[in-house]
């Protein structure tokens, strides 16, 4: 175990130094209090579910008493977070390349019945060639078709306006709601929904108000005002996501997708 790589509600990751494979791993740790056994029973259950090149890959898992390890990828150059507010904002053809990447990871989450329900850019990881890795499926669930979820969880400024309402919601939509908030935050380095206290912030999502600066591309505005529509039966679905012309066209200029959607053909 080496240095801290972060700390959450109730777990924290470390850099660690895997001997067997002489190669470097993020271990999270998780205490076994029995409040929080069945949410990591399921991250376990999820992460072992899943293969994807653009979601952070579990190796294997460590229990003793007190504590579970989960052994997984390291992705070298930190989270998207931290690399946005170093830079201010993404260059808009490196945000395109990225969103597309960080897309694909979220339809193979929604094609296989899995809502991550906390898609942020604390939770995009980027590895040593600067490629997004989707990761924390600490809060996601498990559905099945057509199962709508009741509670609420998700980081505010990132959460859809129907899970402040009393009815069940459609786990996908709420995804789809977050995808937008980041891409504006990709391209702004600021939330659509900001202000000085968390009411506040409320109310902004409810009404979803806010304005995409004049100058933001019209593909990527286009985008981000499809997904930020307060109605989430109007909202577009991760499959119309990928075949809008920003995604399109930031597919075929990038070696990296270009390749990836080649290898994910039948």
């Amino acid at each position: 175990m080496m240095m801290t790589l972060g700390r959450g509600q109730f777990s924290e990751v470390k850099r660690a130094f895997h001997i067997p494979t002489v190669s470097w791993v993020a271990v999270k740790i998780l205490r076994n209090q029995k409040k929080y056994a069945s949410l990591i029973k399921s991250e376990i259950n999820i992460m072992k579910s899943l293969t994807h090149p653009n979601i952070i890959k579990l190796f294997h898992v460590v229990q003793t008493r007190e504590t579970t390890y989960l052994v997984m990828e390291h992705a070298s150059e930190g989270d998207l977070l931290h690399h946005i507010l170093d830079l201010g904002h993404l260059e808009e053809s490196k945000a395109r390349r990225l969103f597309t990447q960080i897309l694909h990871a979220v339809q193979y989450c929604h094609d296989n019945f899995i809502i991550h329900r906390d898609i942020k850019a604390q939770n995009i990881l980027l590895d040593h060639k600067g490629n997004a890795k989707l990761c924390d499926f600490g809060l996601s669930a498990k559905v099945i078709p057509g199962q709508k979820l009741g509670d609420f969880c998700g980081t505010l400024p990132y959460c859809a306006p129907e899970l402040f309402g009393k009815e069940a919601y459609d786990g996908r939509a709420t995804d789809i709601w977050s995808l937008g908030v980041l891409l504006f935050f990709m391209v702004t380095g600021r939330f659509p929904f900001n202000a000085y206290s968390d009411v506040r912030v409320i109310q902004q999502i409810l009404d979803a108000n806010f304005r995409v600066p004049p100058y933001v591309s019209v593909d990527i505005r286009d985008v981000i005002l499809k997904l930020l529509i307060k109605n989430p039966y109007r909202r577009l679905t991760i499959g119309q996501i990928m075949r809008h012309p920003m995604v399109r066209n930031s597919e075929a200029h990038s070696p990296y997708l270009l390749s990836h959607s080649l290898s994910q053909a039948p």
